[in-house]
């Protein structure tokens, strides 16, 4: 609107106000360059009476008129005219202004070019006169007269009135019109967005932009919502958290303080009670250790706060590590290798990390399935990669849980019904780990059967492949 406005103004100012002054410089300046072109032609002549027997002189006078219209007098130097031609009427002029006349010619055959406007005495007709001197050498023989109407002017800017009170009429309603929808297209839709930001800001993640476009605005709005159900997801999973570590923490805390109060208070010489309870101190110790190890872990992950060194190693030692790391207790007997631990492959990637995701991924189905059952650990090679699968024979996922089964801090209702031990963040910890090497992940689950968990690891020579 003040965009509209500043051009209103602006066409009111150099239509109306100085059209005047701009149409008389303009047109003024013309009429009296074509006058000079004629009284140079006058001036070629031997004298100044031969105009009137000179026909392309007069040719050209008339043609000035006609096209100008304008009157034109043409005076020796003792006043007698010498030619008049007129346009309409404009020489049926009252004594004031043949006085008027009189004095410009004086001024004129002094040897000066003069300009003078003039009223109609009667009528108030304006009209704009102009005086040319005519020279032979450096003589002057006689003079031009041009009286040129100002009422013509003054009609033009009446015109233009009216139509420049059309025009804003017109603009006033158009920018009106613009200003609405571009105030209901895009000011009041990044309005809201801005509401819904301040909104997420303050910790109130349920507020939803529900305006629908299909423009960039739109897709901002979608966004915008996307990031509230996810921050209200985080914020979720955060209390999940906390109140998941805390029941984790809390349990051998407690453990740990009651039989060291024990010892201290009750055991006393018992040898065999004595070590039975600092066995189950440093185990809940090393539970302990192990929780805040996960976090930690975790945080560094998703911070990019680790070296990654990616390096060929082989997956047969790889493999043979891990079944010497289950050895020294009963769950070897349940650990079955599948294909693969006899061949020479070579994988490229941080060979400590992808032992974690080995461990978190066994650890996990393990404790997921019974004492009586195996995990099979199944290696399948392909020209470019090797695709390890880890099976158990538990119960299954929950269809409703396995979407987010990789998610940090995520127990699923299975878990809650049973209160396994685990603070949701082994699972997070190998998509971190997976997703830094760029491998591809999943896990297929069925209930009463059983869940995989499989992971793709790049060969070292799958570059030079042909």
């Amino acid at each position: 609107m003040l965009l509209v406005g500043i051009i209103i103004f602006l066409l009111w100012l150099f239509q109306i106000i100085f059209l005047e002054q701009f149409y008389t410089v303009l047109e003024t300046g013309a009429i009296k360059k074509n006058a000079k072109k004629i009284v140079y032609e006058i001036q070629t002549l031997t004298e100044l009476e031969q105009m009137t027997t000179t026909q392309e002189i007069s040719n050209q006078i008339e043609e000035f008129i006609l096209k100008n219209q304008i009157s034109v007098e043409v005076i020796d130097a003792k006043y007698h005219i010498l030619y008049q031609g007129a346009s309409g009427n404009t020489l049926s002029m009252p004594g004031m202004m043949r006085e008027s006349l009189s004095e410009m010619a004086k001024e004129t055959l002094a040897g000066m070019e003069t300009e003078r406007e003039v009223s109609h005495p009667k009528f108030g007709y304006g009209f704009l006169v102009m005086g040319i001197p005519i020279f032979d050498a450096e003589v002057v023989e006689g003079a031009m007269i041009l009286v040129m109407p100002i009422a013509a002017i003054e009609e033009t800017v009446s015109i233009l009135k009216v139509q420049l009170i059309l025009i804003t009429a017109i603009l006033l309603f158009v920018s009106l019109f613009v200003s609405y929808k571009l105030s209901k297209n895009l000011a009041h839709p990044i309005l809201a967005i801005s509401r819904q930001a301040e909104s997420y800001a303050q910790g109130k993640y349920d507020v939803r932009n529900n305006a629908v476009h299909e423009d960039e605005l739109g897709i901002l709005a979608d966004r915008m919502n996307h990031m509230g159900v996810a921050l209200a997801e985080n914020e979720k999973l955060q209390k999940e958290l906390i109140a998941n570590v805390s029941h984790e923490l809390r349990t051998p805390l407690t453990l740990i303080r009651g039989y060291a109060e024990t010892l201290r208070d009750v055991t006393g010489e018992n040898k065999q009670k004595r070590e039975r309870q600092l066995g189950v101190i440093i185990e809940e110790s090393e539970r302990l250790g192990n929780i805040v190890g996960d976090m930690l872990n975790l945080s560094r992950l998703q911070a990019g706060a680790i070296n990654f060194i990616e390096e060929e190693f082989s997956l047969e030692e790889m493999l043979n590590l891990i079944k010497e790391h289950y050895e020294s207790g009963v769950e070897e007997k349940r650990l079955q290798f599948v294909g693969g631990m006899e061949k020479k492959e070579q994988l490229l990637g941080d060979q400590e990390k992808l032992q974690q995701v080995f461990f978190n991924l066994i650890d996990n189905a393990l404790r997921h399935s019974d004492k009586g059952t195996p995990v099979v650990i199944t290696t399948i090679s392909t020209r470019e990669s090797v695709q390890i699968e880890i099976k158990d024979y538990g119960e299954g996922i929950l269809a409703e849980d396995l979407p987010h089964i990789f998610e940090r801090y995520y127990i699923g209702k299975q878990e809650e019904q049973k209160h396994k031990s685990g603070t949701g963040l082994g699972l997070a910890i190998v998509k971190s780990i997976l997703e830094l090497h760029n491998a591809e992940f999943g896990v297929t689950s069925e209930r009463g059967v059983g869940s995989v968990f499989w992971f793709r690891l790049k060969k070292a020579n799958a570059h030079t492949s042909f």
